[in-house]
Parts: C-alpha cells; sequence; structure tokens
C-alpha cells in the first residue's frame, strides 16, 4: 500500500505545507449554496494574510482540476468532497471539508471552526487522516470500458425493467456465491457510512483498509455483509444488464456478462478534519449512532 502523505524520506515526518515557497490553496464550492460565496471571501482574506495564493473555483464541474494546489478547502456537503477527490485524480493533496450541507459526514469542519483548523494546518499540527480508496474496472467483450477509482463505494444496480439482477463474486478465480436482488454494493471503509449503512452494512473505522460487500434487497434469507481485506482483487459478473454508479456518479449502463474487477488502489486522500469533531464524534451527532433510548 502507498506511503502515508506525511511519511517523507527516511521515515520523517513531512510539513503538511511547503516551506521552501508559498503556499497555493484553492477553494472549491458551490455558488447554489447561500453562504458559499461569502464563506469563500473570508478564507479567501485569511489566506492572503499568511501570504498563501489563493484560488476560487465555483464551477460545479467533474473536470480535473488543472491547477496545482497544495491544499484543497471543499465548501460545501460531502458529495462535493467525493467530486474534489475524483477531481484530483493522482494527485495526494490535503482537502478540508466545510460543511454546508445536511449531514456533512466527510466535511468535518464547521464554518465557525475554519479559522482555528486553518491556523492548525499553518502551525502544522492539523488532524489528517488519511483515507483509502478503490480501484475498479469493467470488462466488457475482452476490453476495458471504464477504468477508475472511487473514494465512497460503487454500486451494481438492476435497471427498471428487470425485477432482480444476478451478480457472481468471483474469488481467486473461484466462483463464491451469487446474488439475486436489487444489485450490490462494494465499498471502502469511508464509504461504510454512506449507501452501505443505509443498506444495513456495518460501519468500519476510517482507518481501516478493508472493503465491504453489501447485497440489495437480496432475495434470500442467508445473504448478508461480507468485509474483506482491500489489498485483494476480486471480480463481480452480472447476468443481466444493470447499471453502474461510482460516489454517486452515474458511469454507465451495465450489460450480461460484464466483468467488474475491484481492488486496491494506490490513491489516497488526506482529509483535513477538525480534533474536535473525529470520526466517533461525528458518528454520534450526525447518525444519532450509539445513543440512548428515550424515555416513553
Amino acid at each position: 500500500m502507498s506511503p502515508p502523505l506525511r511519511s517523507g524520506p527516511n521515515g520523517k515526518p513531512k510539513p503538511m505545507l511547503p516551506t521552501s515557497r508559498t503556499s497555493r490553496f484553492l477553494i472549491v464550492g458551490d455558488s447554489n449554496k447561500p453562504q458559499a460565496e461569502s464563506l469563500a471571501a473570508e478564507i479567501e482574506t485569511l489566506l492572503e494574510d499568511r501570504n498563501a495564493t489563493v484560488s476560487i473555483d465555483f464551477s460545479n464541474s467533474y473536470d480535473p482540476i488543472e491547477c496545482k494546489p497544495d491544499f484543497v478547502i471543499v465548501l460545501g456537503g460531502d458529495g462535493a468532497i467525493l467530486a474534489t477527490s475524483h477531481r484530483l485524480g493522482k494527485r495526494r493533496v490535503p482537502v478540508m471539508g466545510v460543511n454546508l450541507g445536511k449531514v456533512g459526514f466527510l466535511a468535518g469542519v464547521t464554518p465557525e471552526r475554519v479559522e482555528v483548523v486553518l491556523n492548525q494546518v499553518f502551525a502544522d499540527k492539523a488532524r489528517c487522516e488519511d483515507r483509502a480508496m478503490m480501484s475498479f474496472a469493467v470488462k466488457r467483450n475482452g476490453k476495458v470500458v471504464v477504468d477508475s477509482h472511487v473514494l465512497n463505494e460503487i454500486v451494481v444496480s438492476r435497471i427498471a425493467r428487470n425485477s432482480l439482477i444476478t451478480v457472481d463474486f468471483v474469488d481467486e478465480g473461484r466462483h463464491v456465491c451469487s446474488w439475486r436482488g436489487d444489485g450490490v454494493i462494494v465499498s471502502t471503509a469511508t464509504g461504510s457510512t454512506a449507501y452501505n449503512l443505509s443498506a444495513g452494512g456495518p460501519i468500519l473505522a476510517p482507518s481501516l483498509d478493508a472493503l465491504v460487500i453489501q447485497p440489495l434487497a437480496p432475495h434470500m434469507l442467508g445473504m448478508r455483509s461480507l468485509v474483506l481485506s482491500s489489498n485483494r482483487s476480486f471480480t463481480l459478473k452480472v447476468y443481466e444488464s444493470g447499471s453502474l454508479t461510482s460516489d454517486g456518479h452515474l458511469e454507465g449502463k451495465l450489460q450480461a456478462g460484464d466483468r467488474i474487477r475491484v481492488g486496491p488502489s494506490r490513491r489516497r486522500l488526506p482529509l483535513v478534519v477538525d480534533p474536535q469533531n473525529r470520526f466517533y464524534s461525528r458518528l454520534r451527532k450526525k447518525l444519532h449512532w450509539g445513543e440512548s433510548p428515550g424515555p416513553g
């Protein structure tokens, strides 16, 4: 697996921002969010006071980021962070999400705490969670038609005209089982708190290099979630036409006989979070996990 973001030569800690030149920041936001533009202006002033250079991108694009930022600030919800992880491609750049959405599980910084966390970033004391990603490729008639990487999950699902979709799980070249139902979710540890959780799958700590396979509405009683190490590859084969989405983005239609190869990715997303708003704290605040039942 790839080394952590902050491991430099000989294993020594690597500074989050460059020390030999001016730091380049990119602010990515959604202009449809009422607070986004005013907050971007405030953050731009804070950064310029630190002699950083700042670019602002409110294009709502899914295209690759062409500039070369040292740090990305995302103003929005979790969907905006997922899109940014795709747009960065192979570049391992720290990303800080400022929650302007409803849940904001990945966007672990509130607007009121932005200045505090940025001060920690410049002091090289910020908390950074190195999030594993997952690779997948769709092979059709011997040719690869989709090849990409995801932070949260891929979803193989039936289409409206089909009542069920059959998906084979093949591990190390051997058939393991077949699922019949609405489809299958394959999620990373980061994605375990997203669609996987809504479908009844387990929560994984984000530090785990693991994947969850979660059947969607399986037409059988014995099928449950399966947790695998993320350092191995496996294949899903579909027997009916369906659709494939990755991190909420529609990749396209699947044809009967398509094979989806899922495996480890060398890409990681360094996610900067507020140390006062860590993973378990967000579970309790955002998803009401572990709360005691109330009276009555």
